[in-house]
């Protein structure tokens, strides 16, 4: 329960948390709902923390660069005002998950802090679409392991750009782009983590293969119908997406099967080969980052893994060359065995 001093009832109007939604995200819309302003909304919360913390004024300006912490009583103080549970606010804004809380737990003053920086992740323009389904009429922001977001259902990129548009680039142009996100999403639910890392290699490597050739046709034009400039960083991961998620389930078909010679090696290759012929890719140039995903999956996965365990519905061991190497958590780089 809140200390002595803390609130004791909710503020009279709610702001419903968004799923993924950043804390600072939340608690502007929360302030702004009742009518108060950030630096008042924030005494309520309990007491900063930290020199970056001093001005509510600034970082009320900037939610896109910003992000609120709170230690047990803070959220506890927060819970109150927002008149929903921790527990639901917790699942809901990553922010809060235990191990984010600031130092203070029951008896503690509560304290808030609000970095300029996340401790991890990004913060992404939450889609415009997907806010006002669930009422939300106001900019909101998503705190996510990648710097950008498909959403498939209303065909929109969102991204941590700074630059206009903030709320998102349209795919209505692009139906590829959308159907390489549901086929990731097919990945997933058909291997789980391991479908979803061979994704995160697959990207890697079409990542590799766009930093060495950004020039590809298919590539200027999607950056074209999405009127950004074609060689710009914002713009990589939205014009691969199709590529890498081919190239993922050309991956997949190589780990189900316990083939790892030089035949199999060398015909896995020739399809990867014909599929970068096929994308009007300079096969030479593109080369080495297929041959370093193959030797570091040449190995199949430890004999307890092996083949009792592929035979369970949405099992995959992977190879041991990339288990050394991916986490199972945080951005698609890190997900990946390739550096």
């Amino acid at each position: 329960m809140p200390g002595s001093y803390g609130p004791r009832q909710p503020l009279p109007l709610r702001a419903r948390p968004l799923p993924g939604e950043s804390t600072g995200s939340f608690v502007n819309r929360l302030a702004h709902a009742n009518g108060l302003g950030l630096a008042d909304f924030l005494q309520r919360v309990g007491q900063a923390t930290g020199s970056s913390s001093s001005d509510a004024a600034r970082v009320a300006k900037y939610p896109r660069y910003t992000e609120m912490y709170v230690n047990g009583p803070g959220l506890e103080y927060l819970a109150v005002l927002a008149g929903e549970p921790a527990a639901v606010l917790r699942r809901s804004l990553p922010s809060l998950a235990p191990r984010h809380l600031l130092p203070g737990d029951v008896g503690a003053d509560a304290v808030w802090k609000w970095p300029w920086q996340p401790s991890e992740g990004h913060l992404v323009r939450y889609c415009t679409g997907c806010a006002e389904a669930r009422g939300v009429r106001e900019p909101a922001w998503w705190l996510i392991p990648d710097s950008w977001r498909l959403c498939a259902r209303h065909s929109r990129w969102c991204d941590d750009s700074r630059t206009e548009p903030l709320d998102g680039l349209s795919l209505k142009e692009l139906p590829e782009v959308v159907e390489a996100h549901l086929e990731r999403g097919r990945l997933q639910r058909q291997f789980g983590r391991s479908g979803e890392e061979l994704f995160a290699d697959a990207f890697q490597v079409a990542a590799e293969w766009w930093r060495t050739m950004p020039t590809v046709l298919r590539w200027v034009h999607r950056a074209w119908a999405c009127e950004l400039e074609d060689r710009s960083v914002r713009v990589m991961p939205l014009v691969i997406y199709p590529e890498a998620a081919r190239l993922a389930r050309l991956m997949v078909e190589f780990e189900q099967s316990d083939l790892r010679d030089t035949d199999a090696r060398t015909r896995w290759l020739g399809d990867a080969e014909a599929l970068m012929d096929s994308w009007e890719l300079d096969v030479r140039a593109g080369k080495g980052p297929l041959l370093d995903w193959l030797h570091r999956h040449q190995l199949l996965a430890g004999p307890a893994e092996q083949p009792a365990a592929r035979s369970r519905q949405g099992r995959l061991p992977l190879a041991l060359g990339h288990r050394r190497l991916a986490s199972p958590t945080g951005p698609l780089e890190q997900r990946s065995c390739l550096s």
